[in-house]
């Protein structure tokens, strides 16, 4: 049988149905073990990393439109997970800080997901992992996209 050529592999589709199948797992996951959705944890994640952000920020580095990262705050505001501020160099702006709460439960999460990865990591072997991760690491930094 003839290999399919690149074109014909359709590796778009491919990776769009992956990372959605990955993306249900590890959030009922991370629901399960720390309380937080998939996306709450990446905020975490962030504050927890680099310290208190500007909404703008956590909107360009997480790749998510303004509305969306406004509506996470406003729910992790809710549950306790982060603190809102205006920003007092713009006034239009405003900050997120984590809090304590937050913090206990990016831990969790961070447990959670150094978890997965390690199944990831088994079920793909050390080797092709690492290409993963390169070859992903590539598309994501590619600034064609």
């Amino acid at each position: 049988m003839a290999r399919a050529r690149a074109v014909d592999r359709r590796l778009y589709l491919l990776l769009e149905i992956t990372a959605r199948r990955l993306h249900r797992q590890a959030d009922a996951r991370l629901r399960s073990e720390a309380g937080v959705t998939a996306a709450q944890s990446a905020v975490l994640f962030l504050l927890m990393r680099r310290g208190e952000r500007r909404m703008g920020a956590i909107s360009e580095t997480l790749a998510l439109g303004a509305p969306a990262v406004t509506g996470l705050v406003t729910r992790m505001e809710a549950a306790g997970l982060v603190t809102r501020s205006q920003d007092s160099s713009d006034k239009r702006g405003a900050i997120v800080t984590l809090t304590e709460a937050g913090r206990e439960l990016a831990i969790k999460a961070d447990q959670a997901l150094r978890e997965i990865n390690a199944e990831l990591a088994e079920r793909l072997g050390e080797d092709d992992a690492g290409r993963l991760h390169d070859l992903l690491g590539r598309l994501n930094t590619d600034e064609t996209g």
